[in-house]
């Protein structure tokens, strides 16, 4: 069966490149060792029994747009084993595994990492965005998860099944990564903000130190924060977290770009809105978010609970306000008449002039609550999530709501950040959460 692409996950199509993948990451841990050929026979039964995952781009160099073309054949092996040593191991393996995207012309658009090591197991799942959006991703590892539990459900556990010392397995995990060369930033054209008007043109978040112009591939920073705004907002300002979440990313941007002659004026933040029935059995497997803005001045001397206020007008009016998915700019690129890929010669030309103008600040991506995932005999209590970060906006924030606490990931350009700018903005954001809230937050 041959399907045409939707717009948005055609114009993904052009934001994806070897230095910028355009792909969504999701990761659960568990405390024990998972079992790698039942995971692989799970990941196997889900693909067979749900045909449209089994989906590949065809190729259309002089067509005016892409189509799918499923069920096709599986002609790889989409889960990947390793090991690792320590924290900061599996930290190289999960920056490595993200720096590119499941290629869309061999089915499935995704790949699993499974990793073992002395922190339990985590089984990290990397599709690409023109296949898949967060909600879709969640429900397939919650398919996965059920099937290997289904497999495994009158399973004695193994001897010394728990968490056990292993070796690095970065380099099987690099290895499986392209060569990633440096080409032109760009990102998406932002759409208008919640409130209907379009702040022009937005701050841009300065480059830390550690940052190298064109150095391709993304990172990772993951932090916890237990604040008690994750199961009660904060009354006075009626916040919910996404409000909470904006608004701490829109005082960090600032904060951060204060004392680095940055502009702390205009920031747009992109908060992608889904439905939620994508991550249950009923759900699609297909990119079905729609893209909003949220927009605020923050000069020097903001009041956190004013500029918390405005947030939560405007994410209310954007979740209540129905819409296009994509602004209207990018939908007239989409309708353009012309081969795809002079569309994408039209957008990365647009984008390497008019993106610091056009493109928002950042963007902040919540999942929600997700209940705890069973593998066998073993719960997951934690939950990783996280979306492309295109320059020049160059840092997404990803969060869920897993074991009581928000798991935040913050995803970001190695041209924009190194680790440790990434490390210094995480811990700026959590300065940030705690003015809001006046809760601790965690880093790990």
């Amino acid at each position: 069966m041959i399907e045409r692409f939707a717009l948005a996950d055609e114009l993904t199509c052009y934001y994806d490149r070897p230095s910028e993948p355009a792909n969504v990451h999701l990761e659960v841990r568990v405390p024990g060792l998972l079992d790698p050929a039942a995971i692989r026979a799970a990941v196997c039964a889900v693909l067979t029994s749900q045909p449209r995952i089994m989906a590949r781009r065809r190729p259309a160099t002089w067509q005016r747009g892409y189509h799918w073309e499923f069920p096709a054949p599986a002609t790889t092996d989409t889960v990947l084993i390793a090991d690792y040593a320590d924290q900061d191991d599996l930290d190289r393996q999960r920056d490595a595994f993200l720096s590119w995207s499941p290629p869309l012309d061999v089915a499935p658009p995704l790949r699993f990492l499974l990793s073992s090591g002395p922190g339990g197991d985590c089984l990290i799942l990397n599709a690409h965005h023109a296949a898949f959006d967060g909600l879709s991703c969640l429900r397939l590892m919650r398919e996965v998860a059920a099937c290997y539990q289904t497999d495994r459900k009158n399973a004695q556990p193994a001897a010394g099944e728990g968490p056990v010392p292993g070796g690095s397995g970065a380099e099987a995990v690099q290895g499986a990564a392209p060569a990633v060369p440096a080409v032109q930033p760009g990102d998406k054209p932002a759409g208008r903000s919640a409130t209907g008007s379009r702040p022009w043109p937005a701050a841009r978040i300065t480059p830390g130190p550690g940052g190298a112009a064109g150095r391709p591939g993304y990172g990772a920073h993951l932090m916890t924060w237990g604040g008690p705004a994750v199961s009660t907002p904060p009354r006075p300002a009626g916040l919910r977290v996404n409000d909470l979440l904006i608004t701490a990313l829109m005082l960090t941007i600032s904060d951060w770009n204060g004392p680095r002659g940055g502009s702390r004026d205009q920031i747009k933040i992109t908060m992608p809105v889904g439905d939620k029935a994508q991550a249950g059995s009923d759900g699609r497997w297909a990119n079905l978010s729609r893209l909003t803005t949220v927009a605020a001045r923050v000069p020097a001397g903001t009041l956190p609970i004013d500029l918390a206020a405005d947030v939560a007008r405007q994410t209310r009016a954007a979740k209540d306000r129905p819409g296009p998915q994509l602004d209207l700019a990018s939908r007239v690129l989409a309708a353009v008449p012309v081969p795809v890929t002079v569309k994408n010669l039209l957008l990365r030309s647009a984008l390497r002039f008019a993106g610091p103008f056009l493109c928002d600040t950042s963007l902040v991506s919540n999942l929600g609550v997700v209940p705890a995932l069973t593998f066998g005999t073993m719960a997951s209590a934690e939950a990783w999530f996280s979306t492309s970060a295109h320059m020049p906006r160059g840092l997404s924030l990803g969060a869920v709501t897993a074991g009581g606490a928000l798991r935040l990931t913050f995803r970001y350009r190695r041209a924009l950040f190194a680790a440790a700018d990434a490390a210094e903005f995480a811990a700026r954001y959590a300065m940030a959460l705690e003015q809001l809230s006046g809760a601790q937050a965690g880093s790990r």
